[in-house]
């Protein structure tokens, strides 16, 4: 059976199946992405897009003005979307939770944003592996999450520390940093490798270092 030829696949983008607006915007971000996670920002054009998303510039064009503007979208997006992930596992610390219990829901957290992560692992790579070309403007999103996140952070470890021997003696700055340090290492591993660090195998790791702490 003769393989298609170039103006076989011009044909099937040409006469890709006809999506709404909205539908066709989103399914051309998609095809993005999947460029970033494969080979960086620096690999994503309009016409790399239309490639992979089996239509014509011209289709792309009608969503996206040029290569910045879907750039820019597509940090939105993800922005938006990682931003509701991280509210979502961290709702567990607010401050209503027992002392008791406190180790348990930074545990719960963890346990919480480690299985966000999995259910769209693509945008997540784009921040916690090196990836090339990266725009400043992520950057910046990326840095300023982080920033946002020391503060729950910050004031759930120090209910968890409060009461314990040497608590006093405790740099909380530093500790907030160690503790997002870990989160960072165990994103990494369940991306990179799934099937041998799932989330049980961190979680229980975490547990031994909070609930066994004097």
């Amino acid at each position: 059976m003769p393989k298609p030829g170039p103006d076989d696949k011009q044909q099937r983008r040409r006469y890709a199946k006809r999506l709404a607006p909205a539908d066709r915007k989103e399914q051309l971000l998609d095809a993005a992405l999947e460029i970033i996670t494969e080979s960086g920002f620096t690999d994503v054009s309009i016409a790399a897009v239309a490639e992979r998303g089996g239509v014509t510039r011209p289709v792309v064009y009608d969503s996206f003005a040029s290569r910045d503007d879907l750039l820019h979208e597509l940090i939105e997006r993800e922005s938006a979307r990682m931003r509701e992930a991280v509210d979502r596992s961290m709702s567990g610390l607010e401050s209503t939770v027992p002392h008791e219990d406190r180790a348990e829901a930074l545990s719960a957290a963890l346990a919480g944003f480690l299985a966000e992560v999995r259910t769209m692992p693509d945008s997540w790579r784009i921040v916690y592996f090196p990836i090339d070309g990266v725009p400043p403007i992520l950057r910046d999103r990326i840095e300023k999450s982080r920033d946002d996140l020391r503060a729950p952070l910050s004031h759930a470890l120090g209910e968890w520390l409060s009461g314990k021997r040497g608590a006093e003696e405790v740099d909380i700055d530093v500790l907030v940093r160690v503790f997002q340090s870990i989160i960072h290492t165990a994103v990494q591993l369940v991306l990179d490798n799934p099937a041998r660090f799932d989330s049980d195998r961190i979680i229980a790791m975490l547990n031994e270092m909070l609930l066994r702490a004097p």
